[in-house]
């Protein structure tokens, strides 16, 4: 078997074609993929091809032997330049073989054109089959009837040698046995002899026969190319499956570890606080109060006020941090008892009516009528949550006054539930600052803070731990306002741990995560997984690798456009960029290079170019998301 050249590349159901340099000296990648996607039926057509060329060769000098050893059998009986004459049209038939193995191979592309190099292979083989008719013209005219019952089993014997060398392309077979039996059949019915006749039908019901077992053959050797292709491909997803999981279990350790660090860090963090840092400030405090006793003047005394006031707003910060990483961690116990609601009310308010005197403001409590004298909840917790709105209340108030009011609401289901509000005469807070304002670390104030204070006062901790506290405690928190005219914040309970659950769950339901916080998916794994089954899973990873830099190469195009505020080009790139995220269902970059157009087209340049540093790390997210699926996408 003559070896394949060294520069030959083996078949793996991909056709190549040549890369071309760009001129800074990289290589250009067209979308369209440079190895396409062949259907598993054309790649087995290529291996049933590619083995019909190998087998061929084998039988090379085997066929010119036997032309021999014939040729002298009939050498009493034939023109002695009949021999070489046969040897000579076999000898053709081989360099025709040799030339279109030799083609074949050098062929490019041959796994697309196998079909067409089958074709040529079953021309030459009517001239391998001219052999043995033309020699039957020449051997067989005045010889015995033994040297002809001898020169048949010879051509049944080269017939059934073709079946097994030539059956991956059923055709070879039918070409070479017409071919090489045509001449004899033709002299058997000249002949009109009843043996003859005889022999005729015998070599039908033989050809029949033969025919079946060609496809027979065919059938088998196609099936065992479509069995090891599956097979290759099934090996390929596991390997790449294994490869995806695993890469996901180490992250998962990663993560987990890196988590419990950071929490027992957190813990240590807080244990330093609540132990290390209260008591300076209790001592602080302690001080100051001291100061203030002993002071000599007005200014010592206020001096002393301040040191008191900011001791006891750092013990409340550190108060808050403590509770929100309690109730974060879910370690945080409640400890429900019965209480007064409306004397915990009139508590707090006696407790911070002096703080609403030193800023000029009134603050007043109402009770209502219908106002159970008792609940059961967590009195600490109330106070503390009720604590915090009237203290920002007060804080925020800079004009009127403040009422705190306790009621009672009657629930769908007939339950009573007490409601807790805090109304001022404040700036008020707008629509957008409404959404927000429970959220953890967020800023309370409006334009009218600016226009007083200078700057946006924090809420800081206070508002996000009371909305904890209270769904902790099975109510729900809320605020009314409208700005300019003042802000009401309350909250409701259940007068009993568990009542009217279905009323609060409408609440959650409502106060859900919008969807729009969700992590977007950065790729469409529905359309991946079409696109995988159609361009065949031993090619997914070069189809989405062109895709992937042809993306980064208009990219690049884009950041030149942006730098020469070149509006019309950008738009342009951003459009084919959108077509090929689409084509390989990359959404995130698809929905950013539509956002480009889009703002393009409506007139604000500025804002489609201020939008390509988020396209270029969506873009790196998106090649890291799918390195983890396909490892081959990582180098």
């Amino acid at each position: 078997m003559t070896p394949p050249s060294e520069n030959t590349a083996p078949f793996d159901g991909r056709s190549g074609s040549e890369l071309t340099s760009d001129p800074e000296g990289g290589l250009s990648l067209p979308f369209e993929p440079k190895r396409r996607s062949i259907p598993i039926e054309t790649r087995i057509d290529a291996e049933q091809v590619k083995l019909l060329m190998s087998l061929g060769e084998t039988t090379r000098w085997t066929l010119l032997g036997i032309v021999l050893v014939v040729g002298l059998t009939f050498f009493q009986t034939a023109p002695v330049w009949a021999t070489p004459l046969v040897m000579a049209i076999q000898l053709v038939a081989q360099f025709g073989f040799d030339h279109v193995r030799k083609g074949f191979r050098a062929d490019p592309d041959a796994v697309s054109n196998a079909m067409m190099w089958a074709r040529r292979y079953a021309f030459v083989t009517v001239i391998s089959g001219a052999t043995w008719g033309v020699g039957s013209i020449l051997w067989l005219p005045g010889a015995s009837f033994a040297h002809e019952i001898f020169y048949l089993l010879v051509l049944a014997t080269l017939v059934m040698a073709a079946v097994f060398s030539r059956a991956n392309y059923p055709p070879a077979v039918i070409y070479y046995a017409i071919a090489a039996c045509l001449p004899v059949a033709v002299m058997l019915v000249w002949r009109a002899e009843p043996l003859s006749l005889a022999t005729l039908v015998l070599a039908a019901m033989f050809f029949t026969t033969v025919s079946v077992w060609t496809r027979r053959v065919n059938e088998a050797y196609r099936e065992a190319f479509r069995l090891r292709f599956e097979n290759a491909d099934l090996i390929e997803r596991m390997n790449r499956a294994h490869a995806t999981s695993e890469q996901r279990r180490q992250a998962a350790e990663e993560a987990e570890a890196r988590a419990v660090a950071a929490m027992k860090a957190k813990d240590e963090f807080l244990d330093i606080i609540g132990h290390e840092v209260r008591a300076p400030l209790d001592g602080l405090r302690n001080m100051a109060m001291y100061l203030a006793d002993e002071a000599v003047n007005d200014t010592q005394m206020k001096i002393a006020g301040s040191i008191e006031e900011t001791s006891q707003l750092l013990r409340r910060i550190i108060d808050d941090m403590i509770d929100f990483s309690e109730i974060e961690a879910h370690s945080l116990e409640l400890k429900p008892r019965s209480f007064d609601p409306a004397e915990l009310a009139a508590s707090i308010v006696r407790m911070t009516r002096h703080q609403a005197v030193a800023r000029g403001l009134s603050l007043e409590i109402d009770k209502g009528l219908d106002v159970p004298p008792s609940m059961i909840a967590d009195p600490d917790r109330v106070k503390q949550v009720l604590s915090n709105l009237v203290n920002n209340a007060i804080k925020f108030t800079y004009q009127g006054g403040v009422v705190v009011r306790v009621s009672t609401v009657q629930a769908p289901g007939g339950e009573t539930l007490l409601r807790f509000s805090v109304t001022d005469t404040g700036p008020g807070l707008s629509a957008e600052a409404q959404r927000w304002i429970f959220d953890a670390f967020s800023q309370g104030a409006d334009a009218h803070d600016f226009r007083v204070a200078g700057k946006r006062a924090g809420a800081g901790l206070g508002l996000a731990i009371s909305k904890r506290l209270v769904a902790l405690m099975g109510g729900h928190i809320g605020v009314d306002s409208t700005l300019g005219q003042g802000s009401t914040f309350w909250f409701l309970l259940p007068a009993e741990p568990g009542a009217a659950a279905d009323y609060f769950a409408t609440f959650r339901d409502d106060t859900a995560v919008p969807p729009a916080t969700e992590r977007q998916q950065l790729v469409d794994l529905d359309h991946l997984y079409e696109l995988e089954q159609r361009v065949g899973g031993e090619h997914i990873t070069d189809h989405l690798m062109v895709g992937l830099e042809r993306i980064v190469a208009l990219h690049r195009n884009m950041e030149t456009a942006r730098e020469k505020r070149d509006a019309a080009t950008l738009a342009v790139q951003a459009r084919e960029m959108r077509s090929v995220a689409e084509s390989i269902g990359l959404t995130t970059i698809m929905r950013i290079a539509t956002e480009i157009d889009e703002s393009i087209r409506q007139g604000e340049a500025e804002a489609a170019m201020y939008n390509l540093p988020r396209l270029q790390l969506k873009i790196s997210a998106t090649w890291r998301e799918l390195s983890k699926a396909y490892p081959g996408l990582v180098a």
